[in-house]
């Protein structure tokens, strides 16, 4: 055709496949601010899931939130005083069912608490896996010395093993911190962040620590807004990856330009709470009602912790 001919064949071409993007620098893949990106989405994203689950129908989120409230500090006390493994175990396995029962995901609840609790708890109970720090029952032998070593105040043993009573405590410790943090998880994804934090004022927590937890948590995703527009604004100008050094003056200049916006916001919201009358005491509109409902299960809790701390005592 005559319209075809005037095009040249360059533009007829069909265009190859983008490949990795790259920088002057010859390194691919994402960069610094892709992954600050994907973090401030994800982050986004894991609190909108928290709103909406919150919101559903369960077990935990028809509870009045005091009643919940109670209940899991009386959980978290009940898990701390466990001394034995198994009925520790029963426990962390009943809060599976309550998890399940509050229709709350179990792959979400296992990655929130069993893949970051055993990272920070290992990391503190490791040293007390060894004869070295708890003298005890070899259970695996890792290497024989010489003689004992005197290091200070320690003496290495000609020895070295994992005692079997450092691997009981550190088994415990792991499952009393897992228990809390379910409990805690459980607490904050079936309740909304208003309500909890009247019910907290409900227990006679100060009111300004209830105030800077609600600014707190209200602008910190104004925070995250501002944030994820500054480096937006930066990858659009952008073609391929910027240098290291490149990278670290944007961060730095953005630390300061968002400390500065900070300050300012804080001035402008605060002289506006101030001219709406706020006098210091966080208000909500939210109503709490105990029900029947909401007395059983604070008895159900109180029958629960009973019958697993008396498990734990017959065990010696």
């Amino acid at each position: 055709m005559p319209e075809m001919s005037s095009i040249p064949q360059w533009l007829r071409e069909k265009p190859a496949a983008p490949g990795p993007v790259t920088s002057r620098t010859g390194r691919s893949g994402s960069g610094f601010v892709e992954k600050t990106l994907h973090a401030i989405a994800e982050v986004m994203k894991n609190e909108l899931f928290s709103e909406t689950l919150a919101s559903r129908r369960g077990l935990l989120q028809d509870l009045d939130p005091r009643a919940k409230l109670v209940s899991v500090l009386l959980l978290i006390g009940t898990a701390g005083l466990f001394h034995h493994i198994f009925p520790l175990v029963l426990f962390n396995l009943w809060l599976f069912w309550l998890a399940k029962s509050s229709r709350v995901p179990l792959g979400i609840f296992i990655k929130r608490v069993w893949i970051v609790v055993p990272l920070f708890t290992a990391i503190l109970v490791f040293p007390a896996l060894f004869n070295v720090i708890r003298p005890g029952t070899p259970l695996v032998v890792l290497f024989h010395l010489s003689g004992p070593v005197k290091l200070g105040y320690f003496t290495i043993p000609a020895e070295v093993a994992i005692t079997r009573q450092g691997a009981a405590s550190a088994a415990l410790l792991l499952l009393r911190v897992g228990a809390s943090v379910s409990l805690a998880v459980l607490l904050t994804l079936t309740t909304r962040w208003n309500a909890l934090l009247k019910a907290l004022g409900a227990l006679r927590i100060p009111s300004v620590f209830l105030s800077v937890l609600e600014m707190t948590y209200r602008y910190i995703f104004l925070l995250l807004g501002a944030s994820s527009d500054m480096f937006l604004a930066r990858r659009s100008r952008l073609v391929g990856r910027a240098a290291p050094r490149e990278e670290r003056k944007f961060v730095t200049s953005a630390m300061g330009n968002l400390w500065c916006k900070t300050a300012a916001l804080s001035e402008e919201v605060h002289g506006a709470m101030v001219s709406r009358g706020y006098v210091g005491v966080p208000r909500s509109i939210v109503r709490f009602e105990m029900k029947r409902s909401d007395w059983a299960w604070i008895l159900l809790v109180l029958v629960v912790a009973a019958l697993f701390l008396g498990g734990d005592r017959v065990l010696g």
